[in-house]
């Protein structure tokens, strides 16, 4: 077996380089730019808890009431305040799609939105919205976010969701 020469290892030591400097970020951004785009389609709002109630009316039926538990950064420290999780209790006659709701007639729902510069989106947990993050804030997209929750989570809350009630 002939080994490689000198010139064939810089050839591929170069085209290795060329695929990490070029190729991956173009992915990178062209799957942010393409995830952006679709969830900005979906609705953009003027806070992550507004972005919430309205997948919430879309997703249940007859909503007697709906309580926000928790509006916050995703992150413990708020490194990265343009990346918010969100968790609501609702009670509601049926969800939209028809299947059950969870006990006592309550779900307890919880999603990811970003911030973007033209206001809050949601992104669902399958498109990796961490990282659709993380790539915000590389590639300038992000909003500035709020690195305090809007909700915190309060001591009084009941560990366990949906509580008779």
């Amino acid at each position: 077996m002939k080994s490689l020469r000198p010139t064939g290892i810089i050839v591929a030591a170069v085209l290795v380089m060329l695929l990490l400097l070029v190729v991956v970020p173009a992915l990178s951004w062209l799957h942010m730019s393409s995830q952006l785009a679709m969830a900005r389609s979906r609705g953009v709002y003027p806070s992550a808890e507004q972005a919430m109630l309205a997948l919430v009316d879309q997703g249940y039926v007859a909503i007697a009431r709906v309580d926000i538990l928790y509006a916050g950064p995703n992150s413990f420290d708020g490194s990265q305040p343009h990346i918010w999780y969100v968790i609501v209790e609702v009670r509601a006659d049926r969800r939209a799609d028809g299947s059950a709701m969870g006990r006592n007639g309550c779900d307890a729902p919880g999603s990811y939105f970003l911030h973007t510069r033209d206001g809050w989106i949601h992104v669902p947990e399958g498109a990796f919205p961490e990282v659709i993050g993380f790539l915000m804030g590389v590639f300038g997209q992000a909003g500035s976010g709020q690195p305090q929750p809007s909700t915190d989570w309060a001591p009084s809350q009941p560990a366990r969701f949906c509580q008779a009630g």
